[in-house]
């Protein structure tokens, strides 16, 4: 499902500045070193078509033609002033990768830039570099954005932030958006994050089940590397907090064959299987059933991307989740804008989840609250058009409050609310409105 992608060139010069990636020796347990280096700017027309329409999963996938998505999008305006750059490191080598977080950011500043007028006539330009998830190769990275003069940091998906971060508090940038998956980005002071991944989502789906199903022992299968034992362990902690008997089974990052772990997450009785695993959820979807796995089944968001519920098929049938989102065919206005947005500026390909669309809300609320700031742009004034006042306008999802007190263990996160939702014959069904069980994680427990 994730996978070493060949990043379409094209992007028009003045909306991208790439740092391309060079090869390391270094390699740690989460992934395949290879750090940043020379940099290049690349020249085109956008990408894609100019709307969407729904795949054969269920989900929507950008295609071309249609009237309503070019309604959607309105009318153009584009940004011709000097540009602003926004800093932007993504995980986008090795094992794990999320390189549709990127491909739909890029695509957002695509729209912004070229139908709102950027913010108040500046164009936003990227400057990019791949990260292999190693705090080092993110540091290497973030010390040549440093050298493009960016007015923020735009976040996406690094699991190697701390190396980041250490350049970013010393130059005095903000980081604004993105998907909060390590405690580094999710608690940074001089970080903004528009919604709650791996805390809240997974604390709402263990509130639902227990609620809805009578749940009292789970089993937990995860991936064996930093970033999934990070993940298991909140997990596995919301649920004793829920008051469930937990069983841990770990597996290895390129482990194959998932019948012994499917296996021993059911010896043990449980009421719901968890599967966290993010590139190798339909073979462990598959594994359950084969081993004669009837009963309940929750995972996080990657289970359900188009292309993991087209290798899971039936499968995956039953599977809960929780999203911080809107589903794209879900009629809402947001939902109808940001098809247009990814039919005519994203790759064909991109694997529409909810770390893609972190990626274009956070553009998008970027753009709308920036364009409101009277005054000069700097460091100070960005902040606190994120964190005054209350319940601000959320692309795709529940309104947010950036007062550091929504989502335990992310301090940054200014929105724990999810929607329920459940794999049923490969489309996915919103259960619920939105709720918080975030609370269900209890630092220290």
């Amino acid at each position: 499902m994730r996978r070493e992608h060949d990043r379409q060139k094209g992007v028009a010069m003045n909306h991208r500045i790439r740092l391309t990636a060079l090869p390391a020796v270094v390699i740690l347990i989460a992934a395949v070193a290879a750090g940043c280096g020379s940099t290049s700017s690349t020249t085109s027309s956008s990408r894609g078509g100019s709307s969407t329409t729904p795949s054969s999963s269920g989900s929507t996938s950008p295609s071309s033609g249609g009237a309503s998505g070019a309604a959607s999008l309105g009318t153009p305006h584009k940004a011709t002033g000097t540009p602003y750059v926004f800093g932007v490191i993504n995980l986008d080598s090795g094992p794990v990768t999320f390189p549709e977080v990127l491909e739909a950011e890029q695509a957002g500043v695509d729209y912004v830039n070229n139908y709102l007028n950027g913010i108040n006539g500046h164009p936003i330009q990227l400057a990019e570099c791949v990260s292999d998830g190693t705090p080092a190769t993110s540091e290497n990275c973030a010390n040549q954005i440093l050298a493009k003069h960016p007015l923020l940091i735009l976040g996406a998906a690094d699991t190697g932030a701390a190396g980041a971060f250490t350049v970013w508090k010393r130059a005095g940038l903000d980081y604004i958006g993105g998907v909060p998956f390590t405690p580094v980005e999710s608690n940074a002071p001089n970080a903004v994050i528009f919604i709650s991944l791996t805390v809240a989502d997974n604390a709402a789906a263990i509130k639902y089940a227990k609620q809805t199903w009578g749940v009292k022992k789970a089993s937990v299968i995860y991936i064996d590397d930093t970033q999934g034992t990070y993940t298991a362990d909140i997990i596995q902690n919301e649920m004793k907090n829920a008051g469930l008997q937990v069983k841990a089974v770990p597996i290895s990052p390129t482990q194959a064959d998932m019948a012994s772990a499917a296996a021993s997450a059911i010896s043990s009785n449980p009421d719901l299987v968890y599967v966290e695993t993010p590139s190798q959820c339909p073979a462990v979807l598959k594994a359950l059933r084969a081993v004669g796995y009837s009963g309940h089944i929750a995972g996080i968001d990657p289970c359900t991307s188009p292309p993991a519920l087209a290798s899971a098929g039936s499968a995956a049938n039953g599977l809960i989740l929780a999203q911080p989102f809107y589903s794209l065919d879900s009629g809402q206005p947001d939902a109808r804008l940001a098809l247009a947005i990814l039919g005519k500026y994203a790759p064909k390909n991109i694997a529409l989840d909810s770390p893609a669309l972190a990626g274009l809300g956070s553009v998008i609320n970027i753009q709308r609250t920036l364009s409101a700031v009277q005054g000069p742009l700097n460091s100070k004034s960005i902040m606190a058009a994120f964190t005054s006042g209350s319940n601000h306008p959320n692309f795709l999802a529940h309104p947010y409050t950036c007062n550091r007190a929504q989502v335990p263990l992310q301090a940054a996160s200014c929105n724990g609310y999810m929607l329920i939702k459940q794999v049923m014959n490969g489309r996915l069904k919103t259960l619920t409105g939105w709720i918080d069980g975030a609370h269900l994680y209890s630092p220290g427990k």
